[in-house]
């Protein structure tokens, strides 16, 4: 099925998306995170749409084709309140749509359940656990993982990012999803979105503005969603263990699926295992 691109305006923003599917059918809204863009969803969004949804995929805030917050705000705040106003222009009228999150797409998935716990039928949360920074205190060695999103507060970084034709990308991508050999054309078109003119500012400035590794002392209340949380099980970026009851951190009905032989862009390293356990999910 071919990968369709329009644009809507939500949240004061305009965002470009790419889509397959009915019109009519169940909005799944899947959301990117870091490094990447809108276009590591395409295999699931052709999974989905088969199965009969609306699957979309915008550029996150800032990257590519969508607009600059004009007010410099990217905070996770602002990503989850993006996610709901999509979803009511997106939708068609559907009360039932589905969010999809990766890395910063599950961080707004988090902020979008506890501002509107019913503006999603369901959540699948990717890469990330709930409460990321509350569990630092139990995996404190994730800090090594993490050591990029420290790099990333210093001021002049965008430079380190841009150097040598994006090779901290490459670097970042390898290390991640180690044993992926991922499409050549996936990653230039990755540089490619990173190239358009103020992306890699707003994209750095997702980690200023709310610094995921920020340790959180008191225990953070369970998101009020039911949830479907994924991760490959050789992801370097945050590692697999953090995984392990994150279902505590979930108040309403969870799963905790690790997928093999994926690490963490597991939606484009295993699409057709990733899209047949959300769909059991969504449809159970």
């Amino acid at each position: 099925m071919a990968i369709g691109r329009d644009r809507v305006t939500a949240n004061g923003l305009s965002f470009e998306y790419r889509h397959a599917g009915d019109p009519d059918g169940r909005l799944a809204l899947c959301l990117h995170g870091f490094p990447d863009d809108a276009g590591s969803f395409d295999p699931l969004l052709e999974r989905l749409s088969a199965a009969g949804y609306r699957a979309v995929a915008p550029y996150m805030r800032g990257y590519g084709p969508t607009d600059r917050a004009p007010n410099g705000d990217y905070s996770a705040g602002a990503l989850g309140r993006d996610a709901l106003a999509l979803a009511g222009e997106l939708d068609g009228g559907d009360d039932d749509p589905v969010l999809v999150g990766h890395d910063w797409g599950a961080a707004a998935g988090y902020v979008a359940a506890y501002r509107a716990p019913d503006a999603f039928g369901d959540y699948a949360l990717l890469s990330v656990p709930p409460h990321f920074g509350h569990r630092l205190r139990e995996h404190p060695r994730q800090r090594l993982r993490s050591w990029y999103m420290y790099l990333f507060q210093t001021p002049g970084t965008e430079r380190l990012v841009r150097a040598a034709d994006f090779a901290l990308i490459e670097f970042l991508w390898g290390t991640w999803s180690p044993g992926w050999n991922y499409p050549e054309e996936r990653i230039e078109d990755v540089k490619g979105t990173l190239r358009s003119p103020g992306t890699v500012t707003a994209a750095l400035e997702y980690y200023r503005q709310s610094p995921p590794y920020r340790t959180v002392d008191a225990e953070p209340a369970p998101t009020p969603v039911d949830a479907l949380l994924a991760v490959g099980a050789r992801d370097g970026c945050i590692a697999p263990a953090l995984f392990r009851d994150a279902g505590e951190g979930i108040a309403g009905d969870c799963r905790v699926l690790e997928v093999q032989e994926a690490g963490h862009f597991l939606h484009a390293e295993r699409p057709g295992v990733l899209a047949e356990e959300l769909l059991a999910w969504f449809e159970r």
